[in-house]
């Protein structure tokens, strides 16, 4: 059939020609940068285990882990003599079966308890560093050249008191959350002996970086999520009560209860005295300095430099003392 008079026929339309110095613009290149950019945008998200850690969750638990690291050096370097650190790398969810297979074998793999939350977690330390300890705790240099193999029965003894010092402080570190008593229940050198949850459990794994003098080495902490749940429901609830106001007298009558317990330095003092320049300056060893403090006039009662009462001065026994005679500053 051929077109009426009203018709047009359709024409491909004409891309503009590239210039003579530079190569011919295509869909696909045009296309590629957007392309590029979705794909560094997306991010992987697997439906079968599904992220039960919110964010607040890990902000919790990053400050958990760093306070533990900073007890976990200064255990070490009090215990070895030596300077030792241990920062925090990573906190960040994987399976436990993941988890396993990333343990290397053998390490020394102290299974922990924490009483009374549900289940159990593992402190992982690399053997070499492992080595290190027991090489200083016998004298040793503790060099990098450290055989690596399971622990004796003498060396498992002098291990189990320094991660027990170690893992004590998991107590501390939790205070923050909720109130835990740390222990290691048992010592394994062979992960996959071990069956502390399903594998397909999530846990929080925590790597730390511990240095001992010249020894560097990275040591994991994990948590099943069935340990953790307890402590992070009730993270929840604090956060819905701030977020009603409800919480907010019972946070302020505990700070008011701990500020009552806080130490200030409290002065009894005269009246100032005032000098120009010109007498300051002239000052010299053996001058008086005439107080002008009325004998019936109390004395000022100050903390930090702010009058909170006024009391008259005496004597206690043979120490020198003051007697409060007026709480309001007001009232002189």
């Amino acid at each position: 059939m051929t077109p009426g008079a009203g018709d047009l026929p359709r024409q491909k339309p004409q891309l503009p020609s590239a210039p003579a110095d530079g190569p011919a613009v295509t869909s696909d290149m045009a296309a590629a940068p957007a392309s590029r950019v979705d794909r560094r945008s997306a991010q992987v998200y697997d439906f079968r285990r599904p992220n039960r850690f919110s964010r607040e969750h890990v902000r919790a638990l990053q400050i958990v882990n760093e306070t533990f690291a900073r007890q976990f050096s200064t255990v070490l370097s009090s215990t070895l003599r030596v300077v030792c650190q241990a920062n925090v790398i990573s906190v960040g969810q994987i399976t436990y079966d993941e988890y396993v297979g990333r343990v290397p074998n053998p390490s020394l793999l102290a299974v922990l308890s924490f009483d009374p939350l549900p289940g159990a977690g593992v402190f992982q330390l690399p053997m070499g560093v492992v080595m290190t300890v027991v090489d200083r705790l016998l004298g040793g240099p503790g060099g990098q050249q450290q055989p690596i193999r399971p622990l004796s029965e003498i060396e498992s003894g002098l291990v189990r008191d320094v991660v027990q010092r170690v893992v004590h402080e998991l107590t501390y570190a939790f205070e923050s959350l909720s109130a835990v008593r740390a222990s290691v229940v048992n010592l394994e050198s062979d992960a996959q002996f071990m069956q502390l949850a399903p594998p397909s459990e999530p846990v929080i794994v925590s790597s730390l970086e511990v240095r001992i003098g010249d020894h560097l080495a990275t040591s994991t902490l994990c948590l099943p999520f069935a340990t953790l749940q307890p402590v992070l429901d009730a993270i929840g609830t604090r956060s819905a009560a701030r977020g009603t106001g409800g919480n907010g007298e019972v946070a302020a009558r505990a700070v008011e209860a701990a500020m009552q317990d806080v130490a200030v330095d409290v002065a009894v003092a005269f009246r100032p005295v005032e000098l120009t320049s010109r007498e300051l300056l002239a000052l010299a060893v053996g001058d008086l300095l005439p107080l002008r403090h009325p004998v019936t006039d109390p004395l000022t009662v100050a903390v930090d430099g702010v009058a909170a009462a006024y009391a008259v001065p005496g004597s206690h026994g043979q120490r020198l003392a003051c007697q409060v005679v007026s709480h309001d500053p007001r009232n002189r």
